[in-house]
């Protein structure tokens, strides 16, 4: 069905394409159709009317009406004839091929339309199969799941959140479905050729307590959008080895002890039997992210910035509700296992020399770029300085009126953003 649909979309670019080809000679000819005898015989008012003398019955009042209802009749039919000149000029002449521009372009956009509509039942369909074969494993594990309105939340047509709390050992469970975007024709069904596409979900466990750790298990051609997701992760770990883990994943961690603590028995097994449907796994007490461009810099959330403990799973979505359930429990195993991580004071001491490392490098590189700036301000100021002692005071008067007016305009956008 996919492959027959990518055929009637090339075909009608096809004809779209040929009949938009204009012919060459059409934009030379330009016709006229209007007669010199009949203009000039309406236009002039004094060879219709003949000698005044011989007309002695018609007032002079009546001649001057003919002539002017004349020329509006000429100056109508000018008009009429420019438009069908212009008609003709927008269609080349050809009204087959003018017809035919209008049914392929009403036909594109009905399937374009008609794709659209059936791109969103068809995710929605998706969305509602991942609620209806895992929705009892969520009652039984969380007190509480989805809001008061619904169990999903529809953020656009490829788009929909869950989250559920109340459960022993996190703060809450969050789940985004981030469907195909089939509503788009060109990324469905032409880059889906050259780039395969999955229906995924990501899942989100915040905890209230967790060791300090950073461990992630990915897939190796997951490492682009494991750096783009966490791009902090590269300072506070490196790659480590796990012999028994198939050799499609890349681990990277701060100590060997949480890979060989985490990455044994049936997290293991469960990696290495369920692998094609798994993405990416990452538990970390750290944001892995620059926390100064996301969140502001205010003391009151010092202390939500500490707490950043979560668990990050990515999982393709199955077709098959067994595999899909297993994908599930294992996300709900994983919280108990992450909560019962305990290591040893010597590892806590060496992943904390290395977070106080980094941190002291990001310091001083902020500090270096912080200087920089200022130099830079610095050099503008005193180059403006000399500026302003070149000018005569009428130019400077001038030129710290129109610095006032920058600054207001800069003043009100403030303001509007302030709002």
């Amino acid at each position: 069905m996919q492959k027959f649909r990518i055929f009637v979309l090339f075909f009608i670019v096809y004809i779209s394409c040929f009949l938009g080809q204009s012919k060459k000679n059409d934009d030379d000819i330009i016709i006229m159709d209007s007669s010199d005898d009949s203009d000039r015989k309406n236009s002039d008012p004094i060879e219709n009317e003949g000698p005044i003398n011989d007309n002695v019955d018609n007032p002079l009042h009546d001649n001057i009406q003919n002539s002017t209802s004349n020329r509006i009749q000429n100056d109508m039919h000018n008009m009429h004839g420019l438009h069908d000149l212009y008609l003709y000029s927008w269609y080349r002449g050809d009204k087959k091929a003018f017809y035919a521009k209008i049914a392929v372009f009403i036909f594109i956009l009905i399937i374009v339309i008609a794709n659209a509509i059936i791109s969103r039942k068809t995710n929605k369909m998706i969305a509602l199969y991942w609620l209806r074969t895992c929705k009892d494993i969520f009652l039984q594990q969380f007190a509480k799941i989805g809001d008061d309105k619904s169990f999903l939340l529809e953020r656009s047509y490829h788009n929909y959140d869950f989250q559920c709390t109340g459960r022993k050992n996190c703060n809450y469970y969050f789940v985004n479905l981030s469907l195909i975007k089939r509503q788009c024709i060109w990324r469905y069904y032409l880059l889906n050729y050259f780039v395969n596409q999955h229906d995924t979900m990501y899942i989100a466990v915040n905890f209230d307590k967790l060791d300090k750790n950073v461990l992630c298990v990915y897939k190796k051609h997951q490492k682009k959008n494991i750096d783009y997701r966490f791009p902090n992760i590269n300072k506070y770990t490196k790659l480590m080895d796990k012999s028994e883990l198939k050799k499609i994943y890349d681990i990277k961690a701060d100590s060997s002890e949480i890979v060989n603590l985490v990455l044994s028995g049936k997290i293991l097994n469960f990696l290495n039997t369920y692998d094609k449907y798994i993405n990416y796994m990452c538990i970390t007490d750290i944001p892995l992210y620059d926390v100064e461009n996301r969140i502001p810099e205010k003391k009151e959330d010092n202390k939500q910035i500490e707490k950043h403990n979560f668990l990050f799973l990515s999982f393709v979505i199955p077709k098959n509700p067994e595999d899909l359930r297993t994908l599930i429990n294992f996300s709900i195993y994983m919280i108990d296992a992450c909560h019962c991580i305990d290591l040893s004071e010597k590892t806590r001491d060496n992943v904390k020399k290395i977070r106080s490392i980094v941190e002291k490098e990001d310091e001083r590189r902020k500090q270096e770029l912080r200087e920089l700036q200022e130099k830079k301000k610095a050099k503008k100021l005193q180059e403006e300085n000399e500026k302003l002692s070149k000018m005569s005071p009428e130019q400077q008067r001038k030129y710290e009126e129109k610095k006032q007016k920058k600054n207001m305009k800069k003043m009100k956008k403030f303001k509007i953003i302030k709002i």
